[in-house]
């Protein structure tokens, strides 16, 4: 497949990567994706973000005196409140389909967690977790665990007990949302309640057969972080047990997308400053760029949609790339961010050559 500036292609180190089809002057705007195919934003947050651009109150009031929290909101009745910054903004969620649903499931979930934290086992035993030892992570080991979720929340009864006793955590909420809101878009998408909206300029897939292009971290990140299973485990039972029936039919496929947003997903942040993040998001197409860490490509997120623009000129046949890290950093913090985060250990040009300059005598 090829596109005017940039083609996608398949490398020996990094699965598909974009390069240059001509040359690429800097500053061309190269790539951009409209819409995150899954996000959340943080409950911290909430009030101070605006739920159609993602604008950050506390950055606008630094020039306009503005208070923190967006004094615009919808609150229908069966929904999350959600703010905004401007009415525009308002009435643009409100004529979607997509946002009103995914605050309507919003409240579900919210009034679900209270219930399970009202009623939760108060000697953290969870039955959730995988039986035997964990000293080694296997692909077979997680399989088991997943099957054994999966027969669980075959029971209405066995998970309804479950999730009465489930102590589920903040952030295992938060993850919930995330899942949820990709789950409405598939819905949607598939019932075709809105006109689909491609979510990047290179890519003619429906949104959820981009996402499950991405590829799967799911055995780097658990081996890496043993406690993630057990907690996307209960995100599944939960989700299981509080989503509407017609929603109910997509949990299964939680799963993929669990698997696909650790190393794929981008911070939400509150401007170039990168002071806050305020959540996060799944921007499906935006995952198709390599890292280095001497980047040619600049991301910038505008509203809701990713752009990417070359920050130098670029030759043909050029790996186009971005930083997912602070690139002032060391090549041993650099490479350990990389390494805990995304799950490998860079080599790119930059590295390479410090690397052999670390190593030489001085």
């Amino acid at each position: 497949m090829t596109w005017p500036l940039i083609d996608l292609r398949t490398t020996p180190h990094g699965g598909r990567s974009l390069f240059a089809f001509q040359p690429i002057a800097q500053g061309t705007k190269i790539f951009a994706c409209e819409v995150p195919f899954a996000h959340v934003i943080y409950k911290d947050y909430r009030r101070e973000v605006c739920a159609q651009c993602f604008a950050y109150a506390a950055s606008t009031s630094r020039s306009i005196g503005d208070s923190r929290t967006w004094s615009i909101r919808s609150c229908r009745a069966t929904a999350e409140t959600v703010w905004f910054c401007t009415d525009e903004c308002k009435v643009t969620w409100e004529s979607g389909a997509i946002g009103p649903l995914i605050a309507d499931v919003n409240a579900l979930l919210g009034k679900a967690k209270i219930a399970t934290r009202r009623n939760s086992a108060r000697d953290g035993y969870d039955p959730i977790l995988p039986n035997g030892p964990t000293a080694q992570i296997t692909q077979d080991y997680i399989d088991k665990a997943w099957t054994d979720v999966e027969d669980l929340a075959s029971s209405r009864t066995r998970l309804s007990a479950y999730c009465l006793t489930m102590n589920l955590e903040d952030m295992e909420l938060e993850i919930s949302r995330s899942v949820a809101s990709a789950i409405v878009q598939r819905y949607v998408f598939d019932h075709r309640l809105a006109s689909p909206v491609v979510s990047s300029i290179i890519s003619a897939l429906d949104p959820w057969t981009e996402a499950l292009d991405l590829q799967s971290s799911e055995l780097s990140n658990v081996s890496v972080r043993p406690y993630i299973l057990a907690a996307h485990l209960r995100v599944y039972a939960f989700l299981c047990h509080s989503l509407p029936k017609h929603l109910r039919l997509y949990v299964p496929t939680a799963r993929h997308i669990l698997a696909r947003d650790t190393g794929n997903a981008f911070g939400i942040w509150d401007g170039d400053s990168r002071d806050e993040m305020l959540g996060w998001g799944l921007w499906a197409g935006a995952s198709y760029f390599n890292h280095s860490c001497c980047p040619n490509v600049k991301k910038t997120r505008v509203g809701r949609a990713m752009h990417f623009t070359t920050s130098r000129s670029v030759e043909i046949d050029e790996e186009l790339c971005i930083s997912y890290i602070d690139t002032d950093q060391t090549i041993t913090q650099r490479r350990r961010d990389l390494e805990d985060s995304w799950f490998f250990k860079c080599r790119c040009q930059r590295c390479q050559s410090e690397e052999l300059g670390e190593a030489s005598p001085h």
